[in-house]
């Protein structure tokens, strides 16, 4: 499937147009496509979205975009466990349809894409650290990462802000990611987690980033 060929492209950790240079894997059917957007509008309708999400598959990879942001959605074929979030509004917060978010399954990683427009226009480097504080909060034993971690670039894209930590919850070890950048009014996030002291959890989350953000995707259909 499309995805597992980027994910697989994403773990290489190299620009773009040069981890997707093998074009020897055939091209989805047109039955793969319709099953893949058939899966995608059913995700649409199960999480009630309808007004704030399209959806937009044209390989077998479902997929969705959040109307107000341009956010990419892109989900693991097949996993029931593939869902979208609209949050409750409330007084001073994001309007209805300015808070979402989507999630799914790359391998042993969940990965949950944000986008946000909060009427405040916050900064990022403040959200982030809200982001960081939010781990430090809730998990325990945490430990940031710093020097040679992995991540995945897209050309052509400003660096986000990214954080990496090893911690525990709920006596599990887990290794975690937080990849954020502001576009516009909107802030964009992703969070990842996945199994503990593993270098493909930062490198799941700076792609989906790349890829879910407005143009990225553009940028890797066209490098193909």
């Amino acid at each position: 499937m499309l995805i597992g060929l980027l994910f697989a492209a994403a773990l290489a950790a190299t620009a773009l147009q040069e981890s997707l240079q093998d074009q020897s894997a055939p091209s989805p059917t047109a039955a793969q496509v319709e099953a893949a957007r058939s899966e995608a509008q059913s995700i649409i309708e199960r999480s009630q979205v309808g007004d704030f999400f399209e959806n937009i598959t044209t390989t077998d990879t479902p997929q969705t975009r959040h109307k107000p942001s341009g956010m990419v959605c892109s989900f693991t074929a097949g996993d029931p466990r593939n869902a979208i979030n609209l949050y409750p509004t409330s007084e001073g917060g994001p309007r209805r349809g300015d808070d979402a978010s989507c999630g799914t399954w790359w391998g042993t990683t969940y990965v949950t894409n944000f986008a946000t427009r909060y009427p405040q226009q916050y900064e990022q480097e403040q959200l982030f650290g809200s982001a960081v504080r939010d781990i430090r909060e809730n998990w325990q034993n945490v430990v940031a990462l710093e020097g040679n971690v992995r991540g995945a670039t897209i050309a052509g894209q400003e660096p986000p802000l990214v954080g990496v930590f090893n911690a525990e919850r709920n006596g599990q070890r887990r290794t975690t990611a937080v990849v954020l950048r502001n576009i516009g009014d909107w802030s964009f996030k992703v969070r990842a987690t996945g199994e503990a002291d593993d270098p493909e959890v930062s490198v799941a989350a700076t792609f989906a980033f790349g890829a879910a953000i407005p143009g990225g995707w553009e940028i890797i259909r066209s490098s193909q």
